[in-house]
Parts: C-alpha cells; sequence; structure tokens
C-alpha cells in the first residue's frame, strides 16, 4: 500500500489553509450582502416606485439575503476551525516540519538502491 504520511499531512494543512481563505471570503460576501440589502433599502424608502419596481426590488432583496445567508452559514460552520488554528497555532507550525520531516524521509526511500556487501553471487543455482 503506498499511502504515505506527507499526503495525509499536506491535506489537514490544506484544509486549516483554506478553511481561513474561505471564512474571509465568506465575511466580504456578508457585508457586500449587507451593502446592497441597504441600498435597495434606500432605494425604496426614498424613491416613489411603482408596484412593478417594488416587486423587483423585493425578488432582488430575497436573491440578496439569501447570499448573505449562505454566507453567514459557512462562517458558522468555519469558525470552529479558524479559532482551533489561531489557538493551535503552534501545533500548525509542528505539523508543516513534521510534513518537512516526512516528505524528506519518503524521498530517501523511493530512489534507494542495495549494494552488495560480499562477492556472494545474487543468483544461486538448484541443482535436481
Amino acid at each position: 500500500m503506498n499511502t504515505y504520511a506527507s499526503k495525509n499531512l499536506e491535506s489537514f494543512l490544506d484544509f486549516i489553509r483554506e478553511s481561513k481563505s474561505l471564512y474571509k471570503q465568506a465575511e466580504m460576501n456578508e457585508q457586500e450582502a449587507n451593502d446592497e440589502t441597504q441600498d435597495i433599502l434606500h432605494k425604496i424608502e426614498l424613491e416613489n416606485m411603482k408596484y412593478h419596481k417594488l416587486a423587483q426590488n423585493a425578488k432582488i432583496l430575497k436573491e440578496i439575503r439569501k447570499k448573505r445567508r449562505d454566507a453567514k452559514d459557512t462562517m458558522t460552520q468555519l469558525q470552529p476551525v479558524n479559532d482551533w488554528s489561531e489557538t493551535n497555532s503552534h501545533i500548525i507550525k509542528d505539523l508543516e516540519r513534521l510534513l518537512g520531516a516526512a516528505r524528506k524521509a519518503e524521498k530517501n526511500t523511493e530512489n534507494r538502491i542495495y549494494t552488495c556487501r560480499t562477492d556472494t553471487p545474487t543468483e544461486r543455482t538448484t541443482t535436481k
């Protein structure tokens, strides 16, 4: 079985890094949705709109609120992972060092060759 420790460690560390990135993206998406919501609400408040225009804005507002909810859900799901990674940054650094050591060990075992220590032939003949 060729499962390398480095692949599993790398996947975990990538997950930690990606969760931070996804969380920041979700924060920006939530803020953008909040801003769009405020724009629509101010437009409704300050402009005299006909029924059709109000209905269009309501549909747009519904889509924006869904986008905001998705962003908040993402943030809620990733918050524990980000909290753990911030609290345990020293462990993440240790895991990165472990990843380097595992890759080095794997590289050393990939291309190894055996050098005979004696002059004994490697192929033995059998007699019947």
